[in-house]
């Protein structure tokens, strides 16, 4: 029988305290060699810019697989403002069964919120307690709501070049976490107070400016998937250590880290680390809480799987869902 999950059974049933722990010990398997994600794989429509892109992966020890795929279109949004209009995440295991099939589009942002948040947790200043989003779109909420779950924030500081999505994410998130979101006119006034600075927007160029920043700030860039695109300038990059999902990713995939070594702002001894790296022995990076930092997220398979074994245990206990015989 596989277990079908809607959008609103899959989000019911995240845990993002719990999420974020998960998606560390995920980041840990990668680093130690017990995944295997290929790259993702992007099919595209020359005449109308539509899109399918598919990211597989296999955990040994637990013996499961999982598989994404996403359908989008640049012309068309989803109401809650998602590019992606269908995101389905397949879970399985090594004895041929499909557990589950569960609606992705929103996971995968939580799942990355997850990731920049245990970043954070171990390379943010232990005393930070205001967080600016740029970006105010469902990617920027999830990573919200992930970082109050796992900082204790007093102050959040938003905007977005569509007001009506600051005031949305204002109205979503202040009801979800109990934190004071205040809308700024520019990205610059968001920045120039906060100690951790998440950017979650669809720039092609840079966002932020590393004379904006504090000296120990903690930056997470989300966007920007492409070689050819970034939301952080070459300063701040330059200036700061960098934190990966993957090694591989980052050179496929992150135009942040390689338009500035294209440009010989940095060279190949810049300090690039996985996230996996940290986790596996924290206090060799414990210097980094007083430095610049930033994590670069491309999304990884691995955060996938992880995140559909976390909402197929919680379905699972509190009988949710469809279940099919295919």
């Amino acid at each position: 029988m596989v277990l079908v999950l809607d959008r609103k059974t899959v989000l019911d049933c995240l845990d993002l305290r719990a999420l974020a722990g998960e998606i560390g010990e995920g980041m840990k398997a990668l680093t130690e060699g017990r995944v295997v994600q290929p790259l993702r794989t992007r099919v595209f429509s020359a005449e109308t810019g539509g899109l399918l892109a598919s990211l597989p992966c296999y955990l040994a020890g637990e013996e499961l697989f999982s598989a994404k795929l996403g359908f989008s279109h640049p012309d068309l949004r989803h109401p809650d403002g998602t590019r992606h209009i269908t995101q389905i995440i397949a879970y399985g295991d090594t004895e041929g069964r499909l557990l589950s099939l569960m609606h992705g589009t929103l996971l995968g942002m939580y799942r990355t919120a997850a990731c920049s948040a245990v970043a954070a947790r171990y390379l943010a200043p232990e005393s930070a307690s205001r967080l600016a989003i740029i970006g105010c779109g469902p990617m920027g909420r999830a990573e919200a709501e992930v970082m109050a779950a796992v900082r204790p924030l007093r102050c959040i500081t938003a905007f977005d070049l569509n007001r009506a999505a600051a005031e949305e994410l204002r109205r979503s998130v202040e009801a979800s976490t109990g934190v004071e979101v205040v809308i700024c006119e520019s990205a610059e006034a968001a920045v120039r107070e906060a100690e951790i600075v998440s950017l979650a927007t669809t720039s092609h160029e840079p966002v932020i400016r590393r004379e904006w920043l504090r000296d120990a700030s903690h930056v997470s860039a989300l966007g920007a998937h492409r070689k050819d695109h970034r939301e952080v300038d070459s300063a701040t990059i330059a200036g700061a250590g960098l934190f990966i999902e993957s090694r591989e990713a980052l050179m496929a995939e992150a135009g942040d880290y390689l338009i500035p070594l294209g440009e010989g702002a940095i060279g190949a001894a810049h300090p690039v680390f996985e996230i996996g790296e940290l986790l596996t022995d924290p206090h060799r990076f414990s210097q980094w809480r007083e430095r610049p930092t930033v994590f670069k997220s491309t999304g990884v398979g691995i955060q996938d799987l992880v995140i559909a074994r976390h909402v197929y245990e919680r379905a699972r206990a509190a009988g949710r869902g469809l279940e099919l015989d295919f």
